[in-house]
């Protein structure tokens, strides 16, 4: 009896291990896709309420001369998001800007210029060229921007020039933070050149050490189990592009991480209430088997050992059990058996 149910018991956790293992790592698969992907949309629509707001001062600037300046400072606010918005004829001379920085100046060779002025326009995360000076000056500190661009149109529909925004990326990245922190993962954000430009974790992986990041140049949606560089196994998943609606393209892509070992105490108490109700149905079984053997099998036994002595000669008197009737009836027959066989010897 206990081998057997030792063996029940061994047989029943090799299932649940088995069985438990697949669901785990198909559970943090999904968790993996569905809060990278939530992490993406939320980021994207943040930046998009900044380019709605974009699209509708340059569909107001031409008709406004007397409040451009008034536009754009109220546009931009106290400056925690949005570092500076400026606007640049077609010459590129910048005629109007949030502070009048770079007024008169030329910004002829800037990307979000030339690219604003042919249509909508983002950028990729980078360093302040001209700003740098007046921003943080004599800081030594580079800040770094994500530009939005479009052209501005008169009533005739023609081009008179570019508005362009700067979007401080270090709030970019706080809001990454907040999104991985909030979400339970570690998020990198991809440019377009294939390379981490803004991360939640402390440190940044080598694009080229890893699979989920070297996918990201193709664009194709994907989430695997990984070793990084720090030895650890992680699930990965990678949102090939962040957007929303008609926000234009940064050419980013996201990568989430998520650690399984944050999961680990929820699993191993789930686990130790599976092994207490094994042992319970192992217990419940043993104690059932020996009520059982008690009441049913040992009266039978008894019975049976007296028909073999009576099947001897022995002048025995079977036994009376009280349970099972069974055995009471088969001690009744054995009882009449026995008398007859006495009234034949006397």
């Amino acid at each position: 009896m206990a081998l057997v149910c030792s063996a029940l018991v061994v047989f029943s956790a090799w299932i649940y291990q088995s069985r438990a293992d697949s669901t785990i790592d198909a559970e943090l698969d999904g968790a993996v896709r569905v809060r990278t992907q939530a992490a993406g949309a939320a980021l994207a629509r943040t930046i998009y309420s900044d380019w709605r707001d974009l699209t509708f001062l340059a569909s107001q600037f031409s008709g406004a001369r007397d409040r451009r300046q008034g536009m754009l400072e109220g546009l931009r606010g106290d400056g925690g998001r949005i570092s500076w918005i400026g606007y640049a004829r077609p010459d590129g001379i910048v005629a109007q800007a949030t502070g009048s920085l770079l007024v008169g100046e030329s910004v002829a060779e800037r990307p979000w210029f030339r690219n604003g002025l042919r249509g909508q326009f983002a950028s990729d995360v980078h360093d302040a060229v001209l700003l740098a000076r007046l921003l943080s000056p004599g800081t030594g500190e580079v800040p770094r921007f994500v530009d939005l661009a479009l052209p501005v149109r008169d009533d005739t529909g023609t081009v008179t020039g570019t508005l362009g925004m700067h979007i401080d990326a270090d709030w970019v990245e706080n809001e990454i933070e907040e999104l991985a922190q909030s979400l339970g993962l570690e998020l990198y954000l991809v440019g377009a050149q294939g390379d981490v430009v803004l991360s939640s974790a402390d440190t940044v992986p080598d694009p080229q050490s890893l699979e989920i990041l070297r996918t990201a140049r193709t664009g194709n949606t994907t989430a695997l189990r990984e070793t990084w560089s720090d030895g650890e196994t992680y699930f990965a998943s990678l949102v090939p592009r962040v957007g929303y609606a008609d926000l234009p393209d940064f050419g980013w892509s996201l990568v989430g991480r998520l650690d399984p070992d944050q999961f680990r105490p929820a699993l191993d108490s789930a686990g130790r209430g599976l092994t207490l109700i094994l042992v319970g149905g192992v217990l419940l079984i043993i104690i059932m088997t020996s009520a059982f053997v008690i009441a049913f099998v040992r009266p039978l036994e008894r019975v049976v050992d007296a028909a073999e002595r009576i099947a001897e000669g022995q002048d025995v008197y079977p036994p009376e059990p009280r349970a099972p009737r069974e055995a009471q009836r088969i001690s009744g027959v054995l009882a009449r058996l026995q008398d007859g066989l006495s009234d034949r010897r006397n």
